[in-house]
């Protein structure tokens, strides 16, 4: 009786796992294995490339920062604050809490009144947002600040537009998270706007350049569900669009979101 070979023929197309594998299967899965390694980093580029730059939000939450101006409670909480120099405009900045809530409820009872905020800045492009710190030292009233310059100046009817863009919570988008929109952002992002963080629009030209917009229902009050129902889908609307000081507003009724 012959004694069985401890490796498999060259001839032979029969396959055992621990031993070599014939030349003939090895001639054929070569290429093969390379050719899907091939595709497979061509693929990883092309989506890498495909997908939207998560944008420039920073939030600085390693350094407290203080604030003076006007706060205004609604249709969200904001404070006005004076420009960096006197050469440049007023700033207005959306104040929320700290996680996924909006701080109208603790500006309420400072609507209209000179304070003081101290919290952390979350920033992208023009836009900016305070988480106003917790405890008493958040929020304050002033005695020392002249008001006069920083009320809420009326509104400017800019007429009715239609754009395109998507529904961002504004805490998020501009800096709490990367990325801040789009689908995979939708479930935090619904989460945020729930709470009362403010909802903003924002769309892109073709060069990438975004512009943002605060959104409010079609009498100027606070929007309800249906921010939630869009936010991080693309969609057209079409609303009134107001100047007011530095915020572009766009006053929107349910019936005026479209998914695109």
């Amino acid at each position: 009786m012959s004694e069985p070979t401890s490796a498999a023929s060259k001839d032979d197309p029969f396959f055992v796992g621990w031993l070599p594998v014939p030349s003939g299967y090895a001639r054929f899965l070569v290429p093969v294995v390379a050719g899907l390694l091939a595709v497979a980093v061509i693929a990883s580029v092309l989506l890498a490339f495909a997908q939207r730059s998560p944008g420039s939000g920073t939030w600085e939450d390693d350094a407290p920062r203080t604030f003076e101006g006007v706060a205004h409670a609604e249709p969200y909480a904001t404070l006005r604050v004076p420009g960096d120099n006197p050469a440049e405009p007023v700033r207005t900045i959306f104040l929320v809490e700290e996680g996924k809530f909006g701080a109208t409820d603790r500006v309420r009872s400072f609507d209209g009144r000179p304070v003081q905020v101290t919290g952390t800045l979350l920033h992208r492009d023009e836009r900016w947002v305070v988480e106003i710190a917790a405890g008493d030292e958040g929020i304050r009233p002033l005695d020392t600040l002249s008001p006069e310059n920083l009320r809420r100046p009326a509104p400017k009817d800019l007429g009715r537009v239609t754009l395109r863009g998507e529904i961002i919570d504004s805490k998020c988008y501009l800096g709490a998270m990367k990325p801040g929109g789009g689908k995979t952002h939708k479930g935090c992002a619904a989460l945020c706007l729930s709470g009362g963080v403010p909802p903003m629009f924002v769309t892109r030209d073709a060069a990438g350049n975004e512009t943002y917009y605060l959104l409010t229902d079609s009498e100027g009050k606070p929007m309800g569900k249906e921010a939630v129902d869009y936010v991080g889908d693309p969609v057209e609307l079409t609303a009134d669009l107001e100047q007011r000081g530095d915020l572009r507003v766009l006053k929107l009724a349910a019936a005026d979101i479209r998914r695109r």
